[in-house]
């Protein structure tokens, strides 16, 4: 009897302990949404809308050796030309200036008379007739005409004029004369060189661009040699050729500064006809500064290889033309 009481006074108890409970709870929570409701945004307080959460905690770390990398890495001109804009010649427009080459030149003659067979050694530009190895500077000037958006026609002109005198090193023959060692020797070498031709345009992306161009090109040449003053006009010969060139021309942007550009330029050809052959090889870098809309100014600087040749079994002239170049103009 007594455990029975005892049970119920338990079930009794904890009835009324979870009565009580849950109506504290519940007058709380009245309480609160009353308390909430009775703010008022004008009373003067700011509600809480946003809380800005903490900053956080920052420690130094000393910088590495890669990370300085990093930094030199961004120069790299391999990943210049991702974003970057080449500026080219629109319909109308033309692309003009002079170049100068600062050339070592290299070359052989070898003349005949008339029907006699070749008989002695070749002259040397250098050895024999006396003419500069180097520190030649050959004046050019280049021009371009945009027809259409892929087609272009192009303009060159070079005149070459260089003469020579000293002791000849070594015997050799020209125009059927044979010059001996230790002669004194005075020559005049002249080369007068146009081309003209069509460009056309293969590839054109906003960053580079691609031509093929086909130029006829004439050249003429005179060698007048001579053992004394006033005898140098004794020994001449002048010779003129027409080839046909065939060649890529490849721009490639690869930095803009504030409206200037910086880019790659690389030019080859071959030139064939006339029992003669040769080629022509120039890179560069062409640095291009905006004057007007759509219109520019360019330095180019870098090197060229030139080397034409024509060789038959009594005549013979071959010739190389290499070094530095600079050229200035305009896009306009």
């Amino acid at each position: 009897m007594l455990r029975k009481c005892a049970k119920l006074l338990f079930v009794w108890t904890f009835l009324v302990t979870w009565s009580a409970s849950f109506a504290l709870a519940e007058s709380a929570i009245m309480t609160y949404d009353q308390l909430a409701a009775s703010i008022d945004g004008s009373s003067g307080y700011k509600t809480i809308s946003k809380v800005k959460p903490a900053e956080p905690v920052t420690t130094k770390v000393k910088p590495s050796i890669m990370r300085g990398l990093e930094g030199i890495s961004r120069i790299n001109p391999m990943n210049w030309a991702q974003d970057n804009l080449l500026p080219v010649p629109a319909q109308g427009q033309f692309v003009a200036g002079p170049k100068a080459l600062f050339a070592r030149v290299h070359g052989e003659a070898r003349r005949s008379l008339a029907g006699a067979a070749f008989t002695g050694s070749p002259a040397d530009f250098n050895n024999n007739l006396g003419l500069k190895k180097s520190g030649n500077v050959i004046w050019s000037v280049e021009a371009a005409y945009q027809l259409r958006p892929k087609f272009s026609l192009r303009y060159s002109f070079t005149p070459i004029k260089m003469d020579g005198s000293g002791t000849n090193a070594s015997a050799f023959s020209f125009a059927g004369q044979l010059f001996a060692a230790e002669t004194q020797i005075f020559s005049r070498w002249e080369r007068f060189e146009h081309r003209a031709g069509i460009g056309i345009n293969l590839i054109n992306t906003s960053s580079s661009r691609t031509n093929l161009f086909a130029e006829w090109m004439y050249i003429q040449d005179k060698l007048t040699v001579g053992s004394a003053v006033g005898t140098t006009g004794a020994f001449a010969w002048d010779d003129s050729r027409n080839l046909a060139v065939v060649g890529l021309e490849f721009e490639k942007a690869l930095k803009n500064w504030r409206g200037n550009t910086l880019a790659l330029n690389c030019k080859a050809d071959i030139a064939f006809l006339s029992d003669s052959f040769g080629f022509d090889a120039e890179t560069a870098l062409n640095y291009m500064i905006p004057i007007k809309t759509g219109r520019f100014g360019f330095v180019k600087g870098g090197y060229r290889y030139s080397y034409f040749q024509k060789d038959l079994k009594q005549d013979a002239l071959n010739t190389t033309l290499d070094g530095a170049f600079v050229q200035v103009g305009f896009l306009f």
